[in-house]
Order: C-alpha cells, then sequence, then structure tokens
C-alpha cells in the first residue's frame, strides 16, 4: 500500500493521554509484556488491556511489524542513570510539561520487535454491526477514559457504535472514532449486564415499546 504525506503527518499523544496510558497499563500488574505497550500490527498501532482496546492508524510509518512503545516505568539505577524517556512513554509522561506530546510516526519513539504480539484479530473488532442486543453497562472511568485517549476536546460530544467482533467475549464490544478517523476505540461493557433485553426494568430501564392492540388496529 503506497503512503501519502497525510499518512506521515503527525499523530499526537498528549501528556494526559499518555498518563492514561500508562495507569491502563499499572492496573495490569505488568503480569505480562503484551499488556503494558503499544504495539504496530501492519497499518495499525494497538494498545489493549484487554478490556479496552485503542487503535491509532500509522499508515506510512516505516518499521517492521512487532515494533513497540513501552509503558512501563523503568526502574533507574545508579545516582547518575536517567530515565528513558525517548521510548517509553510512561517515564515520558512523568518529566514533560502539560502542554507536551508524543508523536507515534516518530520512528526513533519506537522500540525494535523483540517476538512478542497482540493477536493478530484486533482490528476486526472495529466492524459495527447491525444490532445492540439490548441495554448495556459500562464502567464510568474506562469509557472516560476512552473518551480521553480518542478524544481528547472534552466539549465534543461521543458516538459508540457495536462491534460485530469475532469472539464471545467481545462479540458486544463497543467503540468510539475520532473526527479525523485516526484513532478509534473500543470498550468491553461490564458483564453481565444487570437486567436482560426482555426484561430492562431490573436495570432500572423501562420496559420495551410495545404496540397495543388498539395502535395494531389502526
Amino acid at each position: 500500500m503506497m503512503s501519502s504525506i497525510l499518512d506521515r503527518s503527525p499523530l499526537l499523544v498528549s501528556r494526559r493521554q499518555a498518563r492514561q496510558l500508562a495507569a491502563w497499563a499499572k492496573g495490569t500488574g505488568f503480569i505480562r509484556s503484551d499488556l503494558y505497550r503499544i504495539s504496530k500490527q501492519g497499518e495499525y498501532a494497538y494498545y489493549t488491556d484487554r478490556f479496552v482496546i485503542i487503535r491509532w492508524d500509522v499508515s506510512g510509518l516505516d518499521l517492521p511489524d512487532g515494533s513497540w512503545i513501552n509503558l512501563e516505568p523503568g526502574d533507574v539505577d545508579g545516582k547518575n542513570a536517567k530515565p528513558d524517556t525517548l521510548t517509553n512513554m510512561a517515564e515520558w509522561a512523568k518529566t514533560v510539561g502539560p502542554l507536551a506530546s508524543w508523536d507515534l510516526m516518530d520512528a526513533e519513539r519506537w522500540r525494535k520487535p523483540d517476538g512478542k504480539f497482540y493477536r493478530d484479530d484486533l482490528n476486526t473488532f472495529f466492524t459495527r454491526s447491525q444490532l445492540t442486543g439490548g441495554p448495556v453497562s459500562f464502567t464510568l472511568s474506562l469509557l472516560e477514559g476512552v473518551c480521553l485517549v480518542v478524544m481528547p476536546d472534552d466539549s465534543r460530544e461521543v458516538t459508540l457504535a457495536p462491534s460485530r467482533g469475532t469472539g464471545e467475549s467481545l462479540n458486544h464490544g463497543w467503540w468510539v472514532m475520532s473526527e479525523d478517523r485516526r484513532v478509534a476505540g473500543m470498550l468491553r461493557p461490564t458483564m453481565p449486564t444487570k437486567g436482560a433485553p426482555d426484561n430492562p426494568d431490573e436495570a432500572g430501564l423501562p420496559k420495551p415499546y410495545e404496540e397495543t392492540k388498539e395502535e395494531e388496529e389502526r
């Protein structure tokens, strides 16, 4: 696929967004290396902690698949040692000012592949579903975090779309895309939801609309 000049334009992550990503990574306990990194796969880069997925369009970034950005704060040994603020976004976010940005299109920001990859079907989740399947519940802090990383302007409206998904665990994922369509976020609803589609009043929601016999006869 040929890359255009537009493909190489900066794709910025603000300090506030970077801190949210680092907080999600910290929440994983750093037990699996693939859960505290941003990893390049094809024309996209991804972050996921199994509950959220963030996707950036990095078309035009001339790096091999598996290149990655670290989100685990490093241990600095030695009195004069300096933290890695070039390829470690968590360390970078600690040291920069509030207006600083990290450019995902800067090849120097990425580490070389080390053989660890996300699952290769993440992009499939960003496919619209025609059906919603009933009421869904979201953890508010996760929803706010996804919206922050995808659309940092707090004044904008947020539109969520249901995902078709690829498996049972994320069939009911919902996603949101940035205005320029270069960043997308996926959020897994709280499962199980309280209140089934045919009994939503259990979740404090009104019952589905049902036509009355009089309306049917009109």
